[in-house]
């Protein structure tokens, strides 16, 4: 089969989910096997000199350096460039198998190809406050449900999604699967105290700290987290909150707002070597997202012992059901005794470090690239 992978997730730096989604799937796909051939797509004025996966022979590159507005405008308005035929004509091939898109897109395929989109959620329709100005102009203007609808596969990271999904645009159940992203093998690993020592200097932390780290921004439930920081006097003056993370809508504001909080600081957007670190030492993890499709920061910090106050809703409640304390992320209250209770319960927070440890372990990138094999040559 020629496969065609729309690669654009890749180009985007720092890369955060859906980049990370799309680089661990396609690793592990290509590593497992070379029956197929692949060819990855990607468009941007400036074509990187680091695009991954030279080493595979069964992996192509078609870059084009076209206008995104151009581009987007060109698709959204008249379908054209049909994606696949311009990409098989580019590398060579006579026709396109399946296309598959690791987000949506700004995408337009002919009829004869095959197209596996995946959704990671729908917190753009449900939540569009969540969205600055031009994401809630960007996303109609890429045709969701006509996506969706139009798709002949449709994955989901939950079930959660995979029901937001099916209400969305009625898509019949057997067409919408799940695929479980994996966990990358570095999380469980000792990190070594000699990497926390450099990451500790460099940004002047303390032995424990409680951490969020994540995007800056409304769905993340920042301001719940500094009231129920700042409603306690015990987590004031016992035990530093730092944030890290890039700054996403509204990033200003909270990097503002965190300054002003005794005993909270933001330390900026932190790479992938020094994550790792980063959650192990943490006394507690603080996610109380108010709408995920799936929640990986909840999961790299189990498997990193630490455990985790989160939402109880959308995905995280599947997440983070061990080694996590779930709460209603607009309850205050809540959450600040949750936070209390991993700082002051030692046998409350072992207990659930060993559980969220053996939960995470379970979700493998090895196992989610076998099964996404499985939906192409089957679909």
């Amino acid at each position: 089969m020629i496969i065609a992978i729309d690669a654009r997730p890749l180009l985007t730096t720092p890369r955060t989910g859906v980049g990370e989604f799309t680089f661990e799937l396609l690793s592990h796909l290509f590593a497992a096997q070379a029956s197929h051939k692949y060819i990855l797509f990607t468009n941007a004025l400036h074509e990187s000199a680091l695009l991954p996966f030279a080493e595979y022979e069964h992996v192509t590159w078609v870059h084009t350096r076209i206008p995104n507005k151009l581009f987007h405008v060109s698709i959204s308005l008249f379908g054209l460039p049909q994606l696949d035929r311009y990409v098989a004509k580019r590398a060579g091939v006579k026709k396109i198998d399946v296309w598959f898109s690791p987000n949506l897109q700004f995408t337009a395929l002919s009829a004869e190809t095959k197209h596996i989109l995946t959704i990671h959620d729908l917190s753009f329709q449900k939540y569009p406050s969540f969205f600055s100005r031009k994401g809630r102009m960007w996303h109609p203007a890429v045709h969701p449900k006509k996506q969706m609808v139009a798709a002949q596969m449709i994955l989901v990271p939950s079930e959660h999604t995979k029901r937001d999904v099916i209400q969305s645009c009625h898509k019949d159940a057997s067409l919408v699967r799940v695929l479980t992203p994996g966990l990358c093998s570095h999380m469980s690993q000792s990190d070594g105290n000699a990497t926390f020592r450099e990451i500790q200097k460099k940004y002047q932390l303390p032995d424990t700290y409680l951490l969020y780290l994540g995007t800056l921004e409304p769905r993340k439930n920042i301001d719940g987290m500094l009231d129920a920081y700042q409603h306690s006097a015990y987590l004031r003056t016992k035990i530093p909150f730092i944030f890290a993370g890039a700054p996403g809508y509204k990033g200003d504001s909270y990097i503002k707002q965190i300054a002003h909080t005794h005993g909270a600081r933001y330390i900026g957007y932190i790479d992938e070597r020094e994550k790792q670190a980063l959650y192990t030492h943490a006394r507690a993890f603080i996610y109380p997202s108010m709408y995920e499709g799936f929640g990986f920061p909840v999961l790299e910090a189990l498997a990193c012992g630490t455990p985790v106050v989160a939402s109880n809703r959308t995905s995280l409640s599947d997440v983070g059901s061990v080694g996590a304390i779930l709460v209603n992320p607009l309850n205050i209250y809540q959450l600040q005794k949750a936070m209390e209770t991993l700082v002051t319960d030692d046998t409350q927070h072992a207990l659930l470090s060993r559980e969220g440890k053996t939960h995470a372990a379970r979700y493998a990138w090895d196992t989610a690239a076998s099964k996404f094999l499985n939906i192409i040559e089957h679909i």
